[in-house]
């Protein structure tokens, strides 16, 4: 039987720059996927994209990055699921390596060393999804990796034969949001779920 891949693009694509990054991302992985689903959260209807995409949402109101992912993740039909950021490019390496039965994994950032779970591109089979869920919607656009990190991190496998180039942050700095309001306060609600011991 055949493993059935999902691959997640959460995209805000407010100018035709971010539109044609995500139209690269995309085209780059979707020889070794079996549905790439394009999450479009309050940016332009884009039909390249649109053409691009096996699913493609629009969702005229902006919610957030990480309610923008679980949208696309409770939706996907694979058997694994990759949350992988608008602004990465696959570099080389086959998808399917990183589909490992029971854990978590990440590939090899090129330009980014990130010892365990890569916000930018992270795996997830949907046995795990059953068990230890869906990003944290309290955490709207920052730090909702870390958060899913710590509750995976005892099956966190990394992938080196995979590897990826990652922009960085090019829909935050675009939307005027890094550094910003928004990145303080969830950065604050990670730190209190620190210091509750929900995050290890």
């Amino acid at each position: 039987m055949s493993t059935k891949i999902s691959l997640i693009i959460p995209c805000y694509t407010i100018n035709k720059d971010l539109a044609e990054m995500a139209i690269r991302c995309a085209l780059s992985y979707k020889d070794q996927c079996d549905e790439i689903i394009i999450e479009e959260d309050g940016g332009l209807l884009n039909l390249d994209l649109m053409q691009v995409a096996d699913r493609y949402h629009y969702n005229k109101e902006n919610v957030g990055f990480t309610k923008n992912v679980n949208r696309g993740w409770k939706s996907a039909e694979g058997d694994f699921v990759m949350i992988v950021n608008s602004d990465t490019e696959l570099m080389k390496g086959n998808l399917s390596d990183l589909c490992i039965p029971g854990k978590v994994t990440s590939p090899n950032i090129a330009n980014q060393y990130i010892d365990f779970l890569a916000g930018p591109f992270f795996v997830i089979p949907k046995e795990v999804t059953k068990e230890r869920g869906y990003l944290l919607e309290e955490l709207k656009t920052y730090s909702s990796d870390s958060e899913y990190d710590a509750r995976v991190r005892d099956i966190f496998e990394k992938v080196e034969t995979v590897k990826i180039y990652h922009k960085q942050a090019q829909t935050v700095k675009a939307a005027g949001v890094e550094g910003g309001r928004e990145q303080r306060r969830d950065r604050e609600i990670y730190q209190k779920l620190k210091e509750e011991g929900k995050v290890k």
